[in-house]
């Protein structure tokens, strides 16, 4: 008995493990959005990129630090050699070695350190700007992708309660061609129409999937079929478009991370003409070391290390570089640098420009959409009273099916513009929002 109950038990388990594994994974717009940002490729290799920017950084702030290194070596002479303490010639094997330590510190080479950290930490900033970028710009693809799966489980939706419409207007149909008050006609008309409702709710289906492989490649997920998204995770905008609210957006436009990004790189841009600038002038740099060494030729005399104490020997040394004739090179490093300048300053406009049109733009389509949508509702209102009439006729016999399939397709076609132009309002007013960095 405890073991059959064992068994059973073990079964259930199974069965739950085997259910859990094969459920769709459900998700939320922030939880696909969210996701899509782990995955996406383009925002891998901008948050790598800012990786390097960092790590270059952190360089150029080290370089001002003095360079310290060592040496040692280790010799073995055969034959004729130099004997190191008389300086004679002498016929016998020397071993030696000789050990150093020297350090080097820039002092000026005209502010060409000062002026690459500047410059890196402006590109590190304008890579930490680009990933923002390209995370919003996800974010809305996703959005798009988002709402047409919604737009179209919707309108998969009408499409079956038009099924379910004329299969009910069917069955009214046979009980009155029945009776012997309605002629069989109707009956074929009815069919034919149902037909036609399957084969439209089959293809509403299809573009449900789809829609669903295009958000799923947005993503990066890697099976479409095997998740579904939130129903209720969209909310409806209902702010009134006017030309305040497009003014308030045109105000703030210039936060916008492209924007910033193509500043910093400005700014990078003017650092760099100073550092081209930095080679017509001198570099003073300050030296130091200390060294000793050790031959086998005075063994006699000397033993290891009292031959580096007395072999023991330091320097300093101050120097100075200065540019007298650099065969051109310094002055067309710093007109490339101008050059360069111009450019990412036209880009710079070129980008405010684009930026304020785009803005512009999005705004009139959205109003538009909102025109739409408000246009919309009417529609659906007024259709919806002329089917319910039609259909009260129909039933009187007084409507033939065809006129009724008529008011039928109007009603249909109200509820898709509906449809439409909601999910088109929705998403030209998350475009907004982007813009105005809410």
């Amino acid at each position: 008995m405890e073991n059959r109950i064992l068994k059973y038990f073990l079964q259930l388990i199974l069965i739950l493990l085997y259910f859990e594994g094969n459920a769709q994974q459900r998700f939320s717009l922030n939880q696909c959005i969210e996701y899509g940002y782990k995955q996406n490729f383009d925002v891998k290799l901008k948050e790598l990129r800012l990786k390097q920017s960092e790590n270059t950084l952190e360089q150029s702030e080290k370089a001002i630090y003095p360079n310290l290194s060592g040496s040692f070596s280790q010799g073995i002479n055969s034959g004729r050699s130099i004997d190191p303490f008389t300086n004679g010639f002498i016929q016998r094997t020397i071993s030696s070695n000789s050990f150093g330590a020297n350090a080097n510190f820039t002092i000026f080479n005209g502010f060409s350190l000062k002026n690459q950290i500047i410059q890196n930490q402006y590109n590190a900033e304008a890579d930490q700007v680009e990933i923002q970028r390209a995370k919003n710009e996800l974010r809305i693809r996703i959005t798009l992708a988002y709402m047409q799966v919604l737009m179209n489980q919707e309108l998969s939706k009408i499409a079956q309660e038009q099924i379910q419409n004329i299969q009910s207007q069917y069955e009214r149909a046979k009980a009155l061609v029945n009776e012997g008050n309605m002629p069989k006609t109707n009956l074929i008309d009815l069919d034919a129409q149902l037909a036609t409702a399957e084969y439209d709710a089959l293809n509403a289906k299809n573009n449900i999937d789809v829609s669903k492989l295009s958000l799923a490649q947005l993503m990066a997920f890697p099976n479409f079929v095997a998740y579904d998204i939130e129903s209720n995770s969209i909310e409806e905008k209902t702010v009134l478009l006017n030309d305040n609210y497009l003014q308030n957006i045109l105000s703030g436009f210039y936060f916008q991370p492209i924007i910033k990004s193509a500043e910093l790189r400005v700014r990078s841009a003017n650092i760099g003409v100073k550092l081209a600038e930095a080679g017509k002038y001198p570099t003073v740099s300050l030296g130091a070391g200390v060294g000793s060494a050790y031959s086998s030729a005075a063994a006699k005399e000397y033993n290891y290390f009292n031959q580096l104490g007395f072999n023991l020997n330091q320097f300093a040394r101050l120097s100075i570089n200065i540019p007298i004739y650099t065969n051109g090179q310094v002055k067309g490093r710093i007109t490339n640098a101008q050059i360069n300048q111009r450019i990412v300053e036209t880009q710079l406009s070129q980008t405010k420009l684009q930026i304020k049109q785009e803005i512009e733009q999005v705004y009139l389509t959205a109003k538009i959409a909102q025109e739409k949508l408000k246009a919309a509702q009417r529609q659906v209102s007024a259709q919806q009273i002329a089917y319910d009439s039609a259909k009260d006729r129909y039933l009187e016999g007084l409507l033939h099916a065809i006129e009724l399939n008529t008011f039928r397709i109007n009603l249909e076609r109200a509820k898709s513009n509906l449809i439409q132009s909601k999910y088109e309002f929705n998403f030209r007013k998350t475009v907004l929002d982007y813009y105005s960095n809410k």
